[in-house]
């Protein structure tokens, strides 16, 4: 199973007083451990604090409850999203295609598809955690998407009534079956080229419909 990294200074400001680091990676990696394993609803902070060799006090020392500890982990992983800087030559689609191939490795990555899991599986006692994980764990990435068509609109002069609902089109065409047949099981992680070719035909589909001359560069 993977484990969650240490949480950077430049990730989370510390707090006065705030613990070592050792002790912050140490309760990260326990929690990731006991959520997997027995589920959100499931799991308590008394689980997470023997599986970190830690006293429940010490515990709520590092973090203030069970969601802010499970937040705190979602955040991390967030962390790990880095898009690439586009050249100061890129077209359009290089940059589209760029986002999204390192958006789907992101997505498809063990950690993501088991979390991901974890989320639907609580839904019934938990929808909360659906609600903040949409919000919070796709809002970078759909900004993104959303900046470079915004981007892309305005360079060919292109009049999009709506660039979230096309951003999102874009998504699902490129990623989404690939992303929700890992998730379910129904199909195995794709290879690296079925990945990339999927998302190259993908946009050059969508540039093509916007009647866009980039298709082909």
């Amino acid at each position: 199973m993977a484990r969650a990294r240490a949480v950077s200074a430049t990730e989370k400001p510390a707090k006065p007083g705030a613990p070592d680091a050792a002790k912050m990676l140490a309760l990260m990696e326990a929690a990731e451990d006991i959520f997997l394993a027995k589920g959100y609803h499931t799991a308590t902070m008394s689980d997470v604090a023997k599986a970190a060799g830690m006293s429940k006090k010490t515990v709520y020392q590092l973090i203030e409850s069970k969601a802010d500890l499970f937040a705190d982990l979602l955040a991390h992983y967030q962390s790990r999203l880095v898009f690439p800087t586009p050249a100061p030559d890129a077209t359009a689609r290089t940059i589209l295609i760029d986002n999204l191939i390192c958006l789907a490795k992101f997505l498809l990555s063990p950690e993501q598809i088991s979390i991901i899991r974890l989320i639907m599986a609580e839904y019934t006692h938990s929808p909360g955690l659906g609600r903040g994980f949409h919000q919070n764990r796709f809002k970078k990435a759909k900004a993104k998407l959303e900046t470079c068509l915004a981007d892309f609109a305005a360079r060919e002069n292109i009049g999009f009534e709506n660039i979230s609902e096309m951003s999102a089109m874009l998504f699902g065409m490129a990623i989404g079956e690939f992303h929700i047949g890992v998730l379910i099981g129904f199909r195995p992680q794709p290879t690296k080229a079925m990945l990339e070719n999927r998302i190259r035909r993908a946009v050059d589909i969508f540039l093509a419909g916007c009647g866009c001359g980039e298709i082909s560069k």
